[in-house]
Parts: C-alpha cells; sequence; structure tokens
C-alpha cells in the first residue's frame, strides 16, 4: 500500500503513474503557499512530469483546412 507521507504526498495508480487528482501534494496548502505563485512554483515541475507520463505516445498534428463533407 502507497503511504503518501512516505512518498512525499504523491498517491500512484495501478500503473504506477502519479494520481494528480488523489496526491495531497498537489493540495493547496496555506501554511506553505502563501500565494498563488508560491503554490505553482511549489507544484509545476512535479505536475509537468505527472501530465508528460499520461501522453499517448502520438504524434498530433493540427490543420487549418477545415473538413467539410
Amino acid at each position: 500500500m502507497v503511504d503518501p507521507e512516505r512518498d512525499h504526498g504523491f498517491v500512484f495508480d495501478n500503473q504506477w503513474f502519479i494520481d494528480i487528482h488523489r496526491s495531497p501534494f498537489f493540495d493547496v496548502d496555506l501554511e506553505n503557499d502563501r500565494s498563488i505563485e508560491d503554490y505553482v512554483e511549489r507544484i509545476l515541475f512535479s505536475l509537468a512530469t505527472a501530465i508528460n507520463q499520461r501522453q499517448p505516445p502520438v504524434q498530433w498534428q493540427l490543420s487549418s483546412e477545415s473538413r467539410q463533407r
């Protein structure tokens, strides 16, 4: 069983990815996070890593052409 206190506030899902919604690490801590900037600075690197882990390994293409049938 995962212990969020031992794992620095991260909770992992069954595939060992960080569960952003259940991890107390991503909760606002008013004792440490005195402003939005403090909160974002504290979580940004970990949040970006967690999101990158979840991205499917496909290439996206953006096109400005409309597809009308």
